[in-house]
C-alpha cells in the first residue's frame, strides 16, 4: 500500500515518536512499536469482547440514519476509548461541511499535541478511507488559509502549522481492518477490544514513577530500598492506579492493623520501620539513578494498607518523619506477578474473596457490569468505600429496569462473593452448598477450579440475574435475616434462589442441558419485569409450602433441629427435591399460563 510507509505529511522517524499521545489517554498512548507488542501479548476474554460490542449497537441504536449512527460511534470511542467526557467529546467532533476530512480534534496543550481522528461506521469504512485520511490531512494542512471556509477550521490549520506542534492521526472504525502503517494509527474493532481489555487488566501498563530512596542496592531482579514516608504518599496521591491490582485496597481505619499503622506514624514514626513490613511493588524494568530509582509499569502488590496509612497521616502532618523498606521486583512475567502477589501476601489474613482480584476473569465481570448495566461490582475489597470518592459513586445509578428488583436505598453496589454465591445456588443448583461455605467457591477453595473453569464465559448476565433475585426476594418477598417472625425464611434467600432456577429453567424453558445456555432467555425475562416477579411470587409460594411441610420438619429433626445445618445439608437432598417438585406439580396452571405468555413475547 502506497502510503504505509514513509508518507510524506509526517517526519518519518520524528513523527513516528509522537504515536505516543498524553497520559491521560492511557492506551492510546501505546501507539508505538512497543506498544502494540504489549497490546498484543494476552488476548481479551470472549465475553469482554462481545461485551464492548454489544455496548457501541446499543450506543448507536437509536439512531435513524447512518449519519447520526456515526455520530453516535465517534462519541462512544471519544469517551470509552479516548477516556473523554460526554461534554469533551461532543466539543471534539468538527465533522460535517468542508470539514477538510478530519471528523474530531483532540488538543493536548500541555504537550503540544494535537490528535486528528477520521471516523467510518458500518458500510462507510474500507481501507482506500484510510488512505484518503492521510492525503486530506495532507492537503489540508498545505492549503492556504484563506481558502478554508470554517472558521474553526481555519483556526485548527493556524495550530497544526505551528513549530513544535505534534500531530497524531487516529482512524476509527467498528469494522475490522488490516493495516500497518507509520503515519496513521488504525483503531479497529479487534484494537478497541484490546485497549479496552489492557486497560482493565493491566492499568499499569505503560505509567512510569520515579522514587527517590535513602540507600538501596540491586541483587539479580530485586531492588531493595529504604524510602521516606513522604515519598509513598506522593507516589500513591499521584498513581491511583497504583494499587489496582493489590487483593485489597483500603479496607478503612476500623481494621485493628490499620489503626496499629496509623498511631504509629503518629505517635512514633522513627520506629515505623522497625514495626513495619513494608512494601512490595512489580514493574517491567527499572533504572537505578543512584537516589532514586524510575520503574516502568509500577504497581503496588502488598502494602496497601500500609500505602494508605501513610498517605492518610501525611495530610494531617507536614512533617511525616517516617522510614519504609520497599522491594521492587522486576518482572515482565503477569502470572509471576499474580504469584508475588498471592504469596507476599499469604502472611496477612487473606481470604478467597481477596484472591477473587487477581483473576481477569472477574476484572472482566467488573467491566461488564460496570459499563453495561450502571452497577460497581466490587472484586477488590475496599474498593468502593476507599478507591471512590462521594462523586464517582454517585455516578453508578445502575439500570432503570434492573433497579426495579432493589430497594430504593440500594447504592449500585454489587459483590463478587454475593455474585458467585447466588451463581452456585441458581445456574449449579447446589444452594446448600453456597449456603455452608462460600469460600469453597472462592479461589482457592476446594471447588473454585470445577466451577470456574476455561469453558466457563466471562458473561456478566450469569451473576448480575442470580443477585437481583436475591436482592428482590429480601427486598420484597422478606426473606433474609431482618424476618423476625417466620421460623425460616430468614435462612432461606440462598434456597429460594436455587429453586427460582430450578422452576425457570425445568419447568417453564425445559431445559435438557446446563442452565447457563439459557441465558438470552433469561435476560428477555428478566426484562420484563411484571412477568418475572409472577415467577417470584410463584417460588414464595412454592418455597413457603415446602418450608411448612411435614416432610421438612423431619428432616430438620435429622439435623438436631438446627435451621442452619438444615439450609447448608438437608434442604436439596434427593428426597427434598422430591418435595419441592410435588409442590412445583401443584402450580402446573400457573406454569403453563407463565409459559404462554413468554411465548407470545
Amino acid at each position: 500500500m502506497g502510503l504505509s510507509h514513509n508518507y510524506p505529511l509526517l517526519d518519518k522517524e520524528k513523527e513516528r515518536r509522537m504515536m505516543n499521545l498524553p497520559s491521560r489517554v492511557a492506551d492510546i498512548r501505546l501507539f508505538s512499536e512497543e506498544g502494540r507488542l504489549i497490546l498484543s501479548e494476552k488476548k481479551p476474554l470472549e465475553g469482554f469482547s462481545r461485551s464492548v460490542e454489544d455496548s457501541i449497537k446499543e450506543a448507536t441504536s437509536e439512531a435513524t440514519n447512518t449519519v447520526q449512527k456515526g455520530h453516535d460511534y465517534l462519541i462512544w470511542m471519544l469517551t470509552k476509548v479516548f477516556e473523554e467526557t460526554v461534554e469533551n467529546a461532543e466539543n471534539a467532533i468538527i465533522d460535517g461541511p468542508d470539514d477538510c476530512g478530519i471528523d474530531a480534534v483532540l488538543r493536548y496543550e500541555d504537550r503540544k499535541e494535537i490528535t486528528l481522528i477520521q471516523s467510518k461506521f458500518g458500510e462507510s469504512h474500507d481501507i482506500g478511507m484510510i488512505d484518503k485520511f492521510v492525503k486530506d490531512v495532507e492537503r489540508f494542512k498545505n492549503a492556504e488559509q484563506s481558502r478554508i471556509k470554517r472558521d474553526d477550521l481555519s483556526y485548527l490549520w493556524n495550530e497544526i502549522n505551528q513549530k513544535n506542534v505534534k500531530i497524531n492521526l487516529v482512524y476509527v472504525t467498528e469494522q475490522y481492518a488490516e493495516y500497518e502503517c507509520d503515519v496513521v494509527r488504525v483503531i479497529d474493532l479487534a484494537q478497541t477490544v484490546q485497549i479496552l481489555s489492557e486497560r482493565k487488566m493491566k492499568p499499569e501498563k505503560g505509567h512510569k514513577a520515579t522514587i527517590n530512596y535513602l540507600d538501596g542496592y540491586q541483587r539479580n531482579n530485586i531492588f531493595y530500598c529504604t524510602v521516606k514516608g513522604i515519598e509513598i504518599a506522593n507516589l500513591v496521591d499521584r498513581n491511583k492506579y497504583i494499587l489496582d491490582n493489590n487483593i485489597r485496597h483500603h479496607l478503612g481505619h476500623r481494621m485493628k492493623v490499620n489503626r496499629g499503622i496509623r498511631k504509629t506514624l503518629e505517635e512514633c514514626p522513627e520506629r515505623f520501620a522497625e514495626y513495619n513490613n513494608g512494601l512490595t511493588m512489580t514493574c517491567v524494568d527499572f533504572n537505578d539513578l543512584k537516589g532514586k530509582i524510575e520503574c516502568d509499569s509500577p504497581i503496588i502488590v502488598n502494602g496497601a494498607q500500609t500505602s494508605h496509612g501513610i498517605l492518610d497521616v501525611s495530610k494531617k502532618t507536614k512533617n511525616l518523619d517516617a522510614e519504609i523498606q520497599l522491594k521492587v521486583i522486576k518482572t515482565d512475567d503477569e502470572e509471576q506477578q499474580k504469584s508475588i502477589t498471592r504469596f507476599s501476601n499469604s502472611q496477612n489474613a487473606v481470604k478467597g474473596k481477596d484472591l477473587v482480584a487477581l483473576e481477569d476473569y472477574w476484572k472482566s465481570i467488573s467491566y461488564q457490569i460496570d459499563t453495561r448495566t450502571g452497577y460497581f461490582f466490587e472484586y477488590q475489597s475496599g474498593s468502593w468505600d476507599y478507591r471512590l470518592d462521594a462523586g464517582q459513586r454517585a455516578k453508578f445509578q445502575g439500570n432503570e429496569i434492573f433497579n426495579q428488583y432493589l430497594p430504593e436505598n440500594h447504592k449500585k453496589k454489587l459483590a463478587s462473593k454475593d455474585a458467585i454465591q447466588t451463581y452456585v445456588a441458581y445456574f449449579k443448583q447446589n444452594p446448600s452448598g453456597a449456603y455452608q461455605s462460600i469460600s469453597k467457591f472462592l479461589p482457592g477453595g476446594a471447588e473454585y477450579e470445577k466451577i470456574f473453569t476455561e469453558e466457563l464465559m466471562d458473561d456478566y448476565r450469569i451473576f448480575l440475574f442470580p443477585t437481583l433475585i436475591m436482592e428482590c426476594a429480601k427486598n420484597e418477598l422478606e426473606y433474609g435475616p431482618k424476618n423476625k417472625t417466620h421460623p425460616f425464611k430468614r435462612y432461606s434467600t440462598i434456597f429460594f434462589v436455587g429453586v427460582t432456577g430450578k422452576i425457570i429453567h425445568e419447568y417453564i424453558l425445559e431445559t435438557k442441558d446446563d442452565f447457563d445456555n439459557d441465558i438470552s432467555k433469561l435476560e428477555s425475562m428478566i426484562r420484563n419485569v411484571s412477568l418475572f416477579k409472577r415467577i417470584l411470587r410463584l417460588t414464595d409460594k412454592i418455597v413457603d409450602q415446602v418450608l411448612a411441610s411435614r416432610d421438612l420438619g423431619e428432616e430438620l429433626e435429622k439435623v438436631n433441629n438446627s435451621p442452619h445445618n438444615l439450609f447448608s445439608k438437608s434442604i436439596y437432598n434427593y428426597e427434598m427435591k422430591k418435595v419441592i417438585e410435588h409442590y412445583i406439580s401443584l402450580e402446573s396452571e400457573e406454569i403453563s399460563n407463565i409459559k404462554k405468555t413468554i411465548s407470545g413475547l
